[in-house]
């Protein structure tokens, strides 16, 4: 029984149906396998690099000077501090002058990463060190004087990077960096003034937890306390979209692998059943066929994970290559949690998918020797439940939200039967055409198995589908973004403009003929209580993510802005009116009618929320979270925002525009759109390997639709030729049939993914759906070329077929 079981064990796994299943299991690992190592090195490079965008273990930052008792605290519990502070100001060299954004540290910092002065030398007080663009716009040179408030500084060279300067539009503004000592001197600092406080702390996880958790109650509006996790950086941001991508595409590939196994394993105990009864009538103990089914599914776990480690290792190391420039990060070993991910994924989908089929098996009574139609009875149900619950864990588990994963299976459930229900609709719409022999032969055998024909079309179907469907998105996702984008969009930003420069700017763009955006007013506020109820509980609690506790830029216009849509009530400048953006609506909870204070650097201002909008946050024009009636704001000063697009032939004008108006800041965006296209591409290179995958589980999928219709078919072909058929018939007869599988299965995928992207894209992307023709076209013939392949793979092609009915 032992040599038995061994053999039984080779043909299977090198010629029967489970070597679909076993390279099914292999695909799914390496799928898993691929996308959780690339996350894994990627959050632990980040976690460990985290600090050094933020120059240190956590960071008390706020727009307020931090209590000394706090400082102090931070000391006596054994951290190190460094200070810094960030503000705008206006240097002064000869005759010229230029605003510039300094900033101001002392001898620790920073705690890590990299300070990079040229010449190389520290921060030390009576000097300033200056950005390249600040050297150029004042024209000056390591050695001369520049004069900042009160007093005059010495350039000691120039400033090329700092740790933690983020990326935000801020900080394109001219760079300056003097030591805190001299911020004194300046006089620039006075009640009201525009400062940001940056407390940097360094000690071991333990102090840092102990003093964060005794300092956060304490904390007040406008500060909050950073680790190496909250750093925004443009790396963190485009990683962590790409990864929730290759998650979604993982998913999609080992569902695809799930359903291909499940055909391999459900063909398998069908044709089993007459050898499972003979074994018995020979002997052969329950106990006996359990071992080596067991040995059988042990053997098919085994090889197929040591196959799809193999596979997912190199995968992973492909897509790290396709990210190039865009991991400017040293990436750690991988740890062991993604291998373990991916064998406890393996074991699970065994388990989940042979339950049923093996238990039906060893049930098999030996009377189905003498009686055919003797089989174990096992309710349907239980095999369904099992492998809606298993698919639910396994969503779960990787999606990581329980919500999802109920999403995904109600909307895989009906996906499948609206799939059934649309193969068989147009099966009986080309029943009634008529045609040849051949083809009313095909469409009869596809009719008279209705069961059967559902589940391979909706099999097909299903593959064809989210493979599309990945396809799809994933060109929406890199190109739909820029593809928005007018060849004119806005690529420079005009920011703290005086009111006395509004006109003569105003007429100076217009002369140039350039496209630009109306004038905004500018006011920093804060969001201080709703329905005058107060948000300082908001700040305690740490809801500093929703638009509390932290300064917005506001402003007023009697103009609804270009690009913004109005969601909820009616555009109004009546007096004491607000119009709030519907994301930042949703996050507080509030709608037309409630009531919102602001604090304006201590005074307070209130407006009625008068409509929502919905605003298209990737137009680069100015948007607004919240827009008030000319009647609150217009009283307070204010600076000024426009934006507008400089064609490559009039870029001599914005050294003109900065040389005519020095206190304004001129941001130049078209850098950061280069970039985005660059990462976008990089993604998209990545994404591809990903694809791959996924196509792979798609043709075993047709595999194994095909393989497990082998017997029936061979049956009715001999019948045929029994009958007189000729061979040429049983040709066109099998030939037909691939065809319409093909069409019919190409046609209902087409029609699933242009429904659920018409649903997807605004939902997901909050892209606009446009139709994609392509694809009505492509999936029936894809479709039928993809059949006929797997056919000619799987050993099934009509000419093989008549060679062994010649044999027979």
């Amino acid at each position: 029984m032992h040599s038995l079981g061994l053999g039984l064990i080779w043909r299977e796994m090198s010629s029967g149906p489970l070597r679909l299943f076993m390279l099914a299991l292999a695909l799914s690992v390496a799928s898993i396998l691929s996308v959780t190592l690339v996350a894994d090195r990627l959050n632990q490079a980040l976690t460990l690099s985290g600090r050094d965008y933020i120059a240190a273990d956590q960071v008390l930052s706020g727009s307020r000077v931090a209590d000394e008792a706090w400082l102090s605290e931070a000391k006596r519990q054994g951290l190190a501090l460094s200070r810094t502070q960030s503000f705008q100001s206006v240097l002064f060299a000869d005759d010229k002058l230029q605003l510039a954004s300094v900033r101001a540290v002392d001898d620790a910092f920073p705690f890590y990463g990299e300070l990079q002065l040229r010449p190389e030398q520290p921060v030390a007080p009576g000097a300033i060190w200056l950005s390249s663009r600040l050297l150029t716009l004042l024209q000056l040179s390591t050695g001369d004087s520049v004069e900042l408030g009160n007093t005059e500084l010495k350039v000691a060279g120039e400033l090329l990077k700092e740790p933690d300067q983020g990326f935000s539009p801020a900080l394109l503004a001219p760079r300056a960096m003097i030591h805190i000592d001299d911020v004194a001197a300046t006089g620039i600092q006075m009640a009201g003034s525009r400062v940001s406080y940056r407390y940097l702390f360094k000690g071991e996880p333990n102090q840092l937890a102990a003093y964060g958790a005794w300092l956060k109650p304490q904390l007040q509006q406008g500060q909050q306390w950073l680790g190496p996790d909250n750093a925004d950086t443009p790396v963190a941001r485009s990683l962590v979209r790409a990864e929730q991508f290759f998650r979604l595409a993982s998913l999609i590939g080992v569902l695809l692998g799930i359903l291909a196994m499940a055909i391999a394993l459900g063909y398998f105990s069908r044709r089993e059943q007459d050898r499972m009864a003979l074994l018995k009538t020979l002997g052969a103990s329950r106990r006996q066929l359990f071992a080596w089914l067991a040995r059988l599914l042990l053997s098919l776990l085994v090889i197929g994970s040591l196959l799809g480690a193999v596979v997912g290792v190199g995968l992973h190391k492909l897509i790290l290559l396709s990210l190039g420039d865009a991991l400017n990060i040293p990436l750690p070993p991988p740890s062991l949690m993604p291998f373990l991910v991916a064998i406890g994924m393996a074991l699970l989908t065994t388990l989940m998918l042979s339950i049923v089929p093996m238990a039906r098996l060893l049930k098999v009574p030996p009377l189905r020797v003498l009686r055919n139609e003797a089989e174990a009875r096992i309710a349907p149900g239980w095999s369904l439940g099992i492998l809606l619950g298993g698919t639910f864990i396994l969503s779960w588990l990787f999606a990581g939200a329980w919500q999802l994963a109920v999403g995904l299976l109600v909307g895989l459930i009906a996906l499948v039967g609206v799939l059934g229900g649309l193969c068989w609709l147009m099966l009986t719409l080309v029943r009634r055409i008529g045609g040849g022999i051949g083809f009313r032969l095909a469409v009869s055998r596809l009719q008279r198995a209705r069961l059967a024909t559902l589940i391979q079309f909706g099999g097909i179907a299903l593959a064809l589908f989210l493979g599309s469907l990945l396809w799809v998105v994933r060109g929406e996702l890199v190109n739909g973004f820029l593809a928005q984008l007018p060849p004119d969009t806005p690529n420079r930003f005009l920011i703290n403009i005086a009111s006395q420069q509004l006109d003569p700017l105003r007429d100076r763009l217009d002369e140039a003929g350039l496209e630009r955006s109306q004038f905004y007013p500018i006011v920093r506020g804060r969001l201080s209580a709703i329905n005058d109820k107060s948000t300082e509980s908001d700040v305690d609690n740490g809801r500093n993510d929703n638009g509390v506790g932290r300064e917005l830029n506001l402003t007023y216009s009697e103009l609804l802005p270009k690009g913004n849509r109005l969601v909820q009530g009616d555009w109004s400048t009546t007096a004491n009116g607000v119009s709030i953006e519907s994301g930042l609506a949703e996050r507080l909870q509030l709608t037309i009618g409630d009531k919102i204070t602001m604090d304006l650097a201590g005074q307070s201002v209130s407006a009625e929320i008068r409509n929502i909008r919905e605003v298209d946050w990737d137009s680069m024009k100015p948007n607004f979270y919240l827009i008030f009636s000319p009647d609150v704001l217009a009283s307070y000063p204010a600076t000024w925002l426009a934006s507008f697009y400089l064609p490559p032939e009039q870029q001599a004008l914005e050294v003109e525009l900065i040389r005519a108006f020095p206190t304004m800041t001129l941001l130049d965006v078209e850098a950061l759109l280069q970039q985005l296209r660059e990462v976008l591409a990089q993604v998209s290179q990545a994404l591809l390997v990903i694809m791959a995958l996924v196509t792979g589980a798609s043709v075993l999928v047709l595999l194994a639709q095909l393989e497990t219709t082998l017997d029936s078919r061979r049956r009715e072909l001999v019948l045929l030729r029994t009958l007189g058929a000729s061979e040429r018939l049983m040709k066109a007869s099998l030939r037909w049939e691939w065809l319409a599988a093909g069409i019919v299965s190409g046609l209902a995928a087409a029609l699933a993914v242009e429904l659920c992207v018409a649903v997807l894209l605004p939902q997901w992307l909050g892209l606009t759906w446009q139709p994609h023709p392509l694809l009505w076209l492509g999936l029936p013939l894809l479709s039928t070329t993809l059949l006929m392949l797997a056919g000619r793979m799987g050993g099934i092609t009509s000419g093989t077929l008549m060679n062994r009915l010649r044999e027979w």
